[in-house]
């Protein structure tokens, strides 16, 4: 079985927070990698990659959407690795 690859955009609720949002969504079990990068109109978006086994079937959108302080979550990219 190979590997998935799946890199989403989140948006927090509070900005001053966003490092705090970070830190929440490296708890994710299968977390690779997360950058704090400018999104639109002034605002910071955190772009976070995720990795699971093919066979796991994980929706990273649905759990990274139950997290508190998130105000959106949009995947960007879903591939093999």
């Amino acid at each position: 079985m190979g590997k998935v690859l799946t890199l989403l955009t989140v948006v927090p609720e509070n900005q001053e927070k966003i490092d705090k949002t970070l830190d929440e969504l490296k708890k994710i079990s299968g977390y690779n990698s997360g950058k704090i990068e400018d999104y639109v109109f002034g605002t910071k978006a955190i772009k976070v990659s995720y990795i699971c086994e093919d066979s796991e079937a994980r929706d990273f959108e649905e759990e990274l959407s139950k997290i508190p302080g998130i105000s959106s979550v949009n995947v960007e990219e879903v591939g093999l690795v």
